[in-house]
């Protein structure tokens, strides 16, 4: 009796690991899309040579997949030349552990 309880708790307890294991891998597979879309982002912002109604059309596309903000700061070199910081804000689930935290990516288009 004794070797049946163990086995059952170790069975639940791999299944526990497995699910939490699955949560984890969910996540990172969001946050790669999130830096993916931040990338995509840049370019545009780049390509557009940082038309304000590309940069309008980013930040829409942004809310619509979700994320909590996209942030664009038009800045100037010390030269003249025109650049953008572009903030991406996302948030990091793992719905077993009923956890949440508000990660930022940061990049810049030239």
């Amino acid at each position: 009796m004794k070797g049946a309880i163990e086995t059952m708790f170790a069975v639940v307890l791999i299944a526990f690991m497995c699910v939490l294991g699955t949560s984890y891998v969910t996540a990172s597979l969001n946050t790669q899309k999130a830096q993916e879309f931040h990338n995509s982002v840049v370019s545009e912002i780049e390509a557009s040579d940082f038309s304000s109604s590309v940069i309008e059309s980013c930040k829409d596309k942004a809310t619509e997949n979700g994320y909590t903000g996209l942030e664009v700061t038009m800045l100037t070199s010390a030269a003249g030349r025109q650049y953008a910081k572009v903030t991406l804000n996302y948030n990091y689930t793992i719905p077993v552990l009923n956890s949440t935290m508000n990660y930022s990516i940061d990049g810049y288009a030239r």
